[in-house]
């Protein structure tokens, strides 16, 4: 038997609380999904854009391209930043699993530091969601300068 582990209703609980934080691990995976996603598709219109900046097809829609570019430039940053956030707050979930979990083991480690490692996981999807939102309008604009000569 392990030192520290008593009955099997208690270790069916202390499975119990080191498992729910799990539930926020699949969220995770599927934001980080989504935002693998844009990524993709943002480098994908980088592409497009720099080649047409450098073929210089039409040169009054120069200026349109290059301020197209900067937008999926700064797209790549955010989007970047996001994902990042998210990796974060997966490996502080993580982190806090396996505190739960140590935690019902030995009585020696701290609950404390996996409530802090749960909140900072929290904290870090809430400024990822919030940098999503910016990549989103900074995605509106560069759209609306994509279709600036269609003039429909």
């Amino acid at each position: 038997m392990i030192p520290g582990l008593g009955d099997s209703e208690s270790i069916a609980h202390m499975i119990q609380v080191a498992i729910a934080p799990v539930f926020l691990l699949n969220g995770l995976g599927i934001l980080l999904n989504v935002l693998t996603g844009r990524l993709a598709r943002v480098v994908d219109r980088v592409r497009i854009t720099g080649n047409l900046i450098r073929q210089n097809a039409d040169p009054a829609r120069a200026p349109q391209l290059k301020r197209e570019f900067g937008y999926h430039r700064q797209r790549l940053k955010i989007i970047n930043i996001a994902i990042a956030l998210v990796a974060a707050s997966a490996f502080l979930t993580c982190c806090a699993i396996l505190m739960l979990f140590l935690g019902g083991l030995s009585r020696e480690t701290p609950a404390q530091l996996a409530i802090v490692l749960f909140a900072a996981a929290v904290a870090a999807v809430i400024v990822a969601l919030g940098v999503f939102l910016a990549e989103v309008r900074v995605s509106g604009l560069a759209m609306s300068t994509e279709s600036d000569d269609l003039k429909i």
